[in-house]
């Protein structure tokens, strides 16, 4: 009876989002908590119901970008350690928040996720060029390149990193003083390991 107390207190205290999550609304910070928790905590059941969440808000937006994000998220989740580490018994056992996806079949159905992020992708791609946002076509292009790595597809990976760096070329040329972020590195290098990781000539 005293655990229960606890618990009921501790869910309390953790509002919706999990123990040592902070709750938000904004879809593209579940999708980054997400990644965290599968990632590098190994809680792929929190991380898959945050990223369904980011979908929904995407697909309500009609933000062809932030479902793009979703959709590629959702494959690296169903390819990562996490799922087919200790795991896999409870997703053998009860499955996915996309009821579509088994633990036998996940493989193909990240391909079918990677797939239609690049869709997505594809359709922000002219609505940035309108807008003229070139910092984040970087993303978009680094990201189809990412999706079509994933699917094997290295003459597409190879010809979006291209496109990625073309972008990161054209932002820096309209906004001079501005310093985009890099994990390592310049972009350019990032970019050039990523390549050389695909197998582009």
């Amino acid at each position: 009876m005293r655990f229960l107390a606890f618990l009921f207190v501790v869910l309390l205290t953790t509002d919706c989002a999990g123990v040592g999550v902070v709750a938000t609304s904004d879809p593209l910070q579940k999708l980054n908590n997400a990644e965290e928790l599968f990632m590098r905590q190994d809680r792929p059941l929190l991380a898959e119901l945050l990223i369904k969440e980011a979908m929904t808000i995407y697909q309500e937006q009609n933000d062809a970008h932030g479902l793009g994000n979703a959709h590629r998220e959702y494959a690296d989740l169903l390819l990562s350690p996490s799922v087919s580490g200790k795991w896999g018994n409870y997703y053998r056992s009860n499955g996915f928040l996309d009821k579509a996806v088994t633990y036998d079949n996940r493989a193909t159905k990240a391909s079918e996720y990677y797939t239609k992020a690049v869709e997505y992708y594809g359709q922000a791609v002219a609505q940035l060029r309108e807008a003229g946002r070139y910092d984040s076509l970087t993303n978009v292009y680094f990201n189809m390149a990412y999706s079509f790595s994933r699917l094997d597809d290295r003459v597409n990976a190879c010809r979006f990193y291209d496109e990625a760096l073309n972008a990161y070329n054209e932002n820096i040329h309209r906004n001079p003083g501005v310093t985009p972020y890099s994990p390592s590195g310049t972009v350019a290098d990032l970019v050039a390991e990523e390549k050389m990781q695909a197998g582009c000539a």
